[in-house]
């Protein structure tokens, strides 16, 4: 072993003043770097007599041609480096001498930034949030994050339930959230309305009104939506779903609905058994995104 390690130094060293003196910069995938002032090396090299040039440089252990273009190389489970030369194979070893590692690409960026409206109407029921019930704590990015395929709309004079359609990601898995008043109660004062959204459609504005809806207290009167097509650029108008006026509201940006959020009373009951009890939509928020929140 000691003979093999002797054989290898002493070659190394006889073509370490030529390589140096010619710096092709040839990129080269290295299994490992390995100062020459290392300890593994110093003993052999002390023992021939051979002086490194100071400062030390670092070689290149197996090392075999890599493609390099900007950061991007195919050197995969090893170090993508650049040398004095051409490497010297050394006992069967390919050997680079004065190595610099390539700086590795970063990793992309796909986390999205997101901001939620605040509640219009009241915070009476349970609050829910649709975007924490797809990521919870984990950052929203654009592997998790929902999209909203279709709304449907269970309302009369105020909006007492809906359940929105979402797609989450790369295979697009289908799930439906109901809030508030289901859409299968039997009530001849409700009706259902679905908005569908086609292919490159988001939602970019929201409007509204909210008010108090006795006997049921402070509630979301009615919805329009604002669809853009990122494709065509063509816009359209869907709504307004229930009639009831009050204080108007609008959502608007430069991003597009992700998701929504609020609080409701979810019930199958009928608003004339509901009388003055507590049951639907009550309050709602709107959680956008405006594309990816990178340096």
């Amino acid at each position: 072993m000691l003979f093999q390690s002797s054989v290898l130094v002493t070659s190394l060293i006889a073509t370490v003043t030529a390589q140096l003196e010619v710096r092709e910069n040839a990129p080269q995938c290295c299994e490992k770097l390995l100062s020459s002032a290392s300890p593994a090396v110093l003993p052999f090299l002390g023992l021939l007599g051979v002086t490194i040039p100071n400062p030390p440089v670092d070689l290149g252990i197996c090392c075999k041609p890599a493609s390099v273009s900007g950061c991007d190389s195919n050197c995969t489970g090893g170090i993508a480096v650049t040398c004095a030369g051409i490497p010297v194979s050394v006992v069967g070893v390919n050997i680079g001498v004065d190595c610099t590692p390539i700086p590795s690409c970063p990793p992309p960026c796909n986390t999205l930034s997101t901001n939620t409206s605040q509640l219009f109407g009241s915070n009476v029921g349970d609050a829910f949030n649709d975007l924490t019930t797809f990521v919870g704590n984990s950052t929203v990015t654009t592997e998790n994050v929902p999209t909203i395929k279709a709304i449907t709309f269970r309302f009369g004079s105020v909006i007492d339930g809906l359940a929105v359609t979402y797609a989450q990601g790369p295979d697009q898995g289908i799930t439906t959230i109901q809030h508030g008043t289901s859409l299968t109660t039997v009530d001849s004062g409700l009706m259902n309305s679905t908005l569908t959204l086609g292919t490159n459609e988001t939602i970019t504005a929201v409007s509204g009104q909210t008010g108090n809806h006795s006997p049921f207290g402070i509630r979301v009167l009615q919805l329009t939506f604002t669809i853009v097509n990122s494709f065509t650029a063509a816009s359209r108008v869907a709504g307004p779903f229930g009639s009831a006026t009050g204080t108007a509201f609008t959502v608007a940006g430069s991003g597009s609905l992700i998701a929504l959020g609020g609080s409701a009373v979810n019930t199958d009951r009928s608003l004339n058994q509901l009388q003055t009890a507590r049951g639907g939509l009550y309050g709602l928020s709107f959680v956008t995104s405006n594309g990816t929140d990178c340096p």
